[in-house]
């Protein structure tokens, strides 16, 4: 209290400068209509602009759960179009059980990746528990990641499309020809397209897309985009440089890809393997 007496005490001036300050405003416009609307007018100004600068801090803050909701809604919609992909694919069949559709899609976060190695990796932050296992493909918002090669209760590391060892079967989109993908560069941004006959029409900025030929990623994912190409006159195929659509070198949250019939269909073809 004797704080709060001095305070008063010390700036009595100034705040009896105040206190006349309303009161005089307050005289002014109290039967004005029009320089009360001015005043008004004048507040609500200066507290919008605070309001605003708050709300955008309040906003900034709250990133991350907005994004983890967005990621989730996108999940659900991914989800569900494979779905109903499954479903028209199968419309003559009334019967036909949502339960059988062939992929799943879990979201998960990076925790690490590299870039720059030879054979580059990536951590996420889902594993066992969370029903990943090994072969799981990856993707990213704008296509290819890699592939589950090793989890752990929590985690899971993921070889890179970014591997000098790693390749992905793969189709230009407008056409179907398919061929090998390989990261064969020392760039993040490109990879090399490789076996597609040198009689097939492609052209600069034709999509290159995942071909569906494997029990990992569905056909159809976007991997890049035709950067260059030329023939190889030894074998009579074209050599094809592809611009990656997934940016790896900020990557954050991926999409691991299940697909619920993997089982079957390697043990069918492994039924025959050593036999033909």
């Amino acid at each position: 209290m004797k704080t709060l007496i001095n305070v008063i005490i010390r700036f009595h001036l100034v705040i009896l400068f105040l206190i006349l300050e309303i009161i005089s405003i307050s005289m002014v416009v109290s039967d004005d209509l029009e320089k009360k609307k001015v005043v008004f007018s004048s507040a609500n100004s200066i507290s919008g602009y605070f309001n605003k600068k708050i709300n955008t801090w309040l906003a900034y803050f709250t990133l991350a759960q907005e994004n983890e909701v967005l990621r989730n809604e996108n999940l659900a919609l991914r989800n569900r179009l494979n779905k109903l992909q499954a479903l028209s694919k199968n419309s003559e069949r009334d019967t036909f059980l949502i339960d059988s559709v062939k992929y799943s899609y879990l979201s998960a976060t990076v925790v690490n990746n590299s870039i720059y190695k030879a054979q580059n990796f990536i951590t996420i932050d889902k594993g066992k528990a969370d029903g990943i296992k090994i072969d799981c493909g990856v993707i990213g918002t704008d296509g290819v990641v890699g592939v589950v090669v090793a989890v752990s209760e929590h985690y899971a590391l993921v070889v890179s499309l970014l591997n000098s060892r790693f390749g992905l079967s793969a189709k230009i989109k407008n056409s179907n020809h398919f061929g090998s993908l390989y990261w064969t560069k020392n760039d993040y941004r490109y990879a090399t397209l490789e076996e597609v006959p040198n009689h097939v029409k492609i052209s600069k900025g034709d999509s290159i897309v995942t071909s569906g030929f494997s029990a990992i990623f569905p056909a159809g994912i976007p991997i890049g985009t035709i950067e260059d190409f030329r023939t190889n006159v030894s074998n009579n195929f074209y050599e094809i440089d592809v611009k990656l659509s997934t940016d790896f070198k900020s990557l954050y949250y991926v999409y691991v890809i299940d697909n619920t019939m993997r089982d079957e269909l390697l043990l069918l073809e492994n039924s025959v393997s050593n036999e033909y």
